[in-house]
């Protein structure tokens, strides 16, 4: 009875026994979601962030001292090249150029009475040369008269001996000749005398050759006596040219006292106030340069390596809702020693004149490193640690845990380039009851 019953029994209990292990076998086994994952050539870029700077920043200085009378900016005043910023009073210079003024007057005044005067003495001397000329000719005649008068003398001495004349007409021939030869005499003195300064001696004592040309040595004469005119214009000349000098040179201090933009730009920062006197080279306001702005941002000591001059580069403006391309123009040599971060530059453009000093600027920098990677979810992710991420993979159904160094996240991404295969499978959001080891079945 007992065989038969089991033998009736044992059927069923096979049955419920494969029934059991089925169940068992399907409890093992957990639904998965995985991905698929491949290696492709991707760029890896360095995020960083930073500000807008400026690459020029001019400080404006006050070229002459003087107050403060006519204020025409203020911080965040927007310029252009020429523009009055500011202009100063200083009533010495005014002073000063009025007596600049009268001494050019003067000087201008001398000048034109110097050349007055040349023109006078150059018709002296040439009135002169024609009186010396006369005296000559009026000489030639006296000295003919004196030798008729001499030769009839001589001629009545014989008359007298022989008793023709008297002794009375005889004196007063005598004493006639004695006349003419005295006064021949005086006039010879006076040519001597009305010479001076005419005569080759005194031409060659002055440095000059005598010309064998009698107009060209009328010029010679006529020059060698004006020297004193001449030279008296040459110091009227140079003080009249001193005098303009020292008048351009107040007036330029004069303009100096007002104070314009040496280029476009945006005042940045304004170091005085009307009524305000400041001192020469006193610095009055700074301006700073909006044609050639650029980002200066950080990057960490360890990522140095993964960029250079000539990087590839794209800043987002978040405030403009501006993107620009652009690339690494400068890398400090020095870090920061608060730090340890380095500055990098990189440089924008400014067609809309929309940026501004200071704005907020975010930067990614495509790295040297770019190259092959595969992309994982960050939904894959076990566990992180730094720049290394733990996750799981599936082979054969089966579960193994991998570690693997990110190279760059981007777009809910993180980049690795080794630890994987490609056509390798991974978990995205794994269950807590996802083990390493464990039979998992994928969805």
């Amino acid at each position: 009875m007992r065989k038969t019953l089991f033998a009736l029994f044992l059927p069923a209990l096979c049955l419920l026994a494969a029934s059991c292990a089925k169940k068992g076998q399907d409890a093992s086994e957990i639904e998965v979601k995985t991905a698929l994952v491949q290696k492709k050539k991707e760029s890896v870029f360095l995020e960083t962030f930073g500000s807008v700077t400026f690459r020029k920043k001019n400080e404006v200085l006050a070229l002459v001292e003087g107050t403060v009378f006519e204020l025409n900016v203020q911080e965040g005043s927007k310029v252009n090249e020429g523009d009055v910023l500011l202009r100063l009073k200083n009533i010495q210079y005014e002073i000063q150029r009025t007596e600049c003024e009268n001494q050019l007057n003067s000087a201008k005044a001398r000048l034109r009475a110097a050349r007055n005067d040349l023109i006078l003495e150059e018709r002296n001397a040439k009135s002169r040369l024609v009186a010396l000329e006369n005296s000559h000719s009026n000489l030639a005649q006296k000295k003919d008269e004196l030798s008729l008068l001499r030769k009839n003398v001589e001629k009545n001495k014989a008359l007298l001996d022989a008793g023709g004349i008297s002794e009375s007409a005889f004196e007063r021939m005598s004493m006639e000749c004695a006349s003419a030869a005295t006064e021949v005499e005086v006039l010879e003195k006076e040519i001597m005398a009305d010479e001076l300064g005419f005569r080759d001696q005194d031409l060659i004592g002055a440095g000059i050759e005598p010309s064998g040309d009698d107009e060209e040595k009328v010029r010679q004469l006529v020059e060698l006596n004006t020297q004193r005119a001449r030279i008296q214009i040459e110091l009227s000349i140079v003080e009249a040219q001193n005098a303009e000098q020292s008048l351009k040179s107040i007036n330029s201090l004069i303009e100096n006292l007002t104070v314009r933009a040496p280029s476009s730009g945006i005042v940045g920062a304004l170091k005085c106030e009307n009524g305000e006197r400041v001192t020469q080279n006193q610095n009055v306001l700074t301006l700073i340069d909006m044609a050639e702005p650029y980002a200066q941002v950080t990057v960490q000591e360890r990522d140095m390596e993964k960029i250079a001059i000539g990087s590839p580069a794209l800043v987002k403006i978040d405030s403009l809702g501006q993107k620009q391309k652009s690339a690494v123009a400068f890398i400090s040599p020095l870090a920061e020693f608060e730090t340890g971060n380095f500055y990098v530059k990189i440089p924008l453009k400014n067609d809309k004149d929309d940026l501004r000093f200071g704005m907020f600027a975010q930067c990614s920098i495509e790295s040297k490193r770019s190259g092959d990677f595969f992309a994982l979810p960050r939904e894959a992710v076990l566990f992180r640690n730094g720049n290394n991420v733990a996750f799981y993979c599936v082979q054969n159904g089966y579960v193994f845990q991998k570690e693997c160094a990110v190279e760059m996240e981007r777009d809910g991404k993180l980049f690795v380039a080794g630890g994987l295969e490609d056509g390798d499978k991974i978990i995205v959001n794994p269950s807590q009851a996802v083990k390493e080891g464990v039979h998992v079945k994928e969805l």
